[in-house]
């Protein structure tokens, strides 16, 4: 049984090396948009209790170097119970392109997806861009991104750190960020997208009538972002490309409450991913549980002391090699002090919630 675990280790291993090197190789493959075209887009912003933060993004989307005339704004109100509309509303002076819709959409069982659903309804504009009330995109994002649709591409997704904020909780969770984003930029980079934000997301509006909007996934909680990108790749011979241009990068800060939950929300996404994702993703989870597992062995054992030691070293070079590209580009290379307490913790976290995330309802916020 032994050394069943320790071929298990080696062989998923193995894979997980290839995969992020690969990841790492669709790093260098990412081009900055070359498309020069000005076409309508429409911004969609759902907010659900955001009257502490909509202010900011507003104002970050009010500094939008992309043509005013050819851009709306709408916030879509999703059930706020404080005054998020009040305070979206006294923008509309500033921003003579913005709306503020009240939600009243209740189609699918995803309020965000509600919201999102009606506000690209009321929008008329052929480029969709989505953040949310709690994001600060960046001056460029709206332009960057509009470059990277070239006439073969229908989605494009990019990066949205998050923040670091003061405590242990808040920097390991900017830091996982990097990593999701490093995630998401490297496997669209080879053809193989896994991940997206819908923090900085946008499509085609044909794209998005092309496969019946949300319909596919109005049972499912979440999903808005990453199973809207599979179910474009699922359904239409659109390409998906990631924007690497850090001007065009949408930021926020971590939500430091009911983080349990939202993890498990996270990682709950992945039981609809397709089946060979899902073979890959059951591969990686694998190599973590028989890692853990060889650590335990090599407490009183020689031979699994030496494996465990060759495997961690492989991991650490692999994840390394990939974090750091991502914060080279992103300039956020002081958060590498905290790659160390994240590989500590990287392990019983994917075990747990990458487990837990499969066989536990979900809850939005």
């Amino acid at each position: 049984m032994n050394d069943l675990i320790a071929y298990l280790a080696i062989v998923t291993g193995a894979v997980y090396g290839v995969l992020l090197l690969s990841f790492r190789f669709g790093l260098t493959l990412l081009r900055k948009g070359k498309s020069s075209q000005r076409v309508t887009v429409t911004v969609v912003v759902p907010a659900h209790n955001e009257a502490d933060k909509i202010d900011d993004c507003l104002a970050a989307l009010s500094e939008q170097s992309y043509p005013a005339e050819l851009t709306e704004i709408i916030v879509v109100d999703d059930n706020s119970s404080d005054d998020t509309t009040e305070r979206a509303k006294a923008w509309c002076a500033r921003l003579k392109h913005l709306s503020i819709l009240p939600g009243d959409l209740y189609r699918y069982i995803c309020p965000k997806k509600n919201a999102l659903a009606q506000g690209i309804g009321a929008g008329t504009g052929d480029i969709i861009l989505t953040t949310d009330a709690d994001c600060r995109p960046s001056p460029d994002w709206i332009s960057s991104t509009v470059s990277c649709f070239t006439p073969m591409v229908g989605l494009v997704a990019g990066f949205a750190p998050l923040l670091p904020q003061p405590g242990l909780r808040g920097f390991l969770l900017a830091f996982q960020s990097l990593v999701v984003n490093a995630l998401s930029a490297g496997s669209i980079g080879i053809g193989f997208p896994l991940s997206c934000s819908g923090r900085n997301l946008a499509y085609r509006r044909t794209v998005f009538d092309q496969v019946g909007g949300f319909e596919d996934l109005g049972h499912i909680r979440g999903g808005d972002d990453v199973l809207f990108m599979r179910t474009v790749l699922a359904k239409t011979n659109w390409r998906v490309a990631f924007n690497p241009d850090p001007k065009a990068q949408v930021v926020s800060k971590p939500h430091l409450d009911s983080p349990y939950r939202r993890q498990l929300r996270y990682q709950s996404k992945a039981i609809h991913f397709p089946i060979p994702v899902l073979i890959l993703l059951t591969t990686v989870y694998i190599f973590h549980i028989t890692l853990a597992a060889l650590m335990f062995l090599s407490l009183n054992q020689l031979k699994f002391q030496v494996l465990s030691l060759m495997l961690i070293t492989a991991k650490l070079a692999v994840d390394w090699i990939l974090i750091w590209r991502v914060t080279s580009s992103l300039h956020s290379k002081n958060q590498l002090i905290w790659f160390p307490l994240a590989e500590v913790l990287v392990i019983p976290y994917v075990i747990l919630f990458g487990g837990l995330g499969a066989v536990i309802p979900s809850r939005w916020k």
